[in-house]
């Protein structure tokens, strides 16, 4: 089956914009996809006997069961994310589908949209993998590694949403604070400034951003070790910038707060291919210079790393 015969049989059963993006610019970058084993809106049962469905699943022979979920920040449109009750349903839905042997995939709606090859690489990991495995066969060094890597980066993703949902929930209350101020100011205007001071005084701690949420209210490179696992803004002063054209995918090595054999060190990683990305920001005057990266942070032999694609994720402070 051609991708445009599954797109005009499956076309209608697309439950938003998202999935319907997903269905046209992903999925047709996995390599080796036989699309005659892609179902669209895929009933189950959860452990409650409650119906449920599921945006892709693909089946094939050998007990290849791949269930893929395109999940919104704000799926109600509220502004605030998933509050705690949907949060649990979230989590009974994907238990569900993982004890009735389906590997599930969770992508996020501006992943599926700003970066579809990406996408499409967790997949045909995960599907060569499966394949694989039902041919008792393995996947090589390089491809354990690369889909370790993707498995890694998925679970930054949820972190991501999570962060966000935080950093959401908290702007929201800092604007109800800063309501709250100015009314407050307004009732006392004929009280004196004192008391005005002392309002905004009291209120102003609630109105700053959570640490390590931005460049601009960054951790400490010191503080990277205890971060692993987690997407954050950290800031130090760049010791030495290193790139090797010799070595295997091309590195630019950015060491902040220390320089090697220093394990404490913060390294980070542009590879050759997104290096034409960041322009004159990787010379060597970038030495002694304080930055702020913000990334997915990393271990690697016991040091700290952040690899960097964009130049979005580095600004000189």
């Amino acid at each position: 089956m051609t991708h445009q015969d599954w797109l005009k049989k499956h076309e209608a059963a697309f439950g938003g914009q998202f999935e319907q993006l997903f269905a046209h610019s992903v999925l047709p970058l996995v390599p080796g996809i036989d699309f005659s084993t892609i179902n669209v809106q895929f009933p189950f049962k959860d452990s409650n006997g409650k119906p449920r469905f599921c945006d892709f699943v693909i089946e094939e022979d050998g007990d290849v069961r791949i269930a893929i979920e395109v999940d919104g920040y704000d799926k109600r449109g509220t502004g605030s994310g998933m509050s705690h009750a949907e949060f649990v349903d979230w989590q009974r839905r994907q238990s569900s589908l993982t004890s009735q042997g389906w590997f599930v995939l969770r992508f996020a709606n501006r992943d599926v949209r700003d970066q579809p090859g990406r996408c499409a690489e967790h997949i045909g990991l995960l599907l060569k993998r499966q394949r694989a495995k039902a041919r008792d066969e393995t996947l090589n060094a390089e491809e354990h590694r690369r889909l370790e890597t993707l498995a890694a980066a998925q679970k930054s993703e949820i972190d991501t949403l999570a962060r966000e949902t935080s950093i959401m929930k908290y702007s929201i209350t800092s604007l109800t604070v800063l309501v709250g101020v100015f009314m407050l100011a307004f009732f006392f205007k004929d009280s004196g400034s004192e008391a005005r001071a002392v309002a905004v005084s009291q209120a102003a701690p609630a109105l700053g951003a959570p640490s390590g949420a931005t460049c601009d209210s960054p951790l400490d490179w010191r503080a990277a070790s205890d971060n692993i696992g987690q997407v954050a803004a950290i800031t130090g002063p760049v010791i030495r910038v290193t790139q090797k054209d010799n070595v295997k995918g091309q590195p630019t090595w950015i060491e902040v707060g220390a320089a090697y054999p220093n394990s404490s060190r913060l390294v980070l990683i542009v590879w050759g291919p997104d290096r034409e990305a960041f322009g004159s920001q990787l010379s060597s005057t970038l030495e002694g210079k304080v930055v702020c990266a913000i990334g997915m942070l990393e271990r690697y032999k016991g040091v700290s790393q952040i690899e960097l694609k964009h130049a979005s994720q580095l600004q000189q402070r």
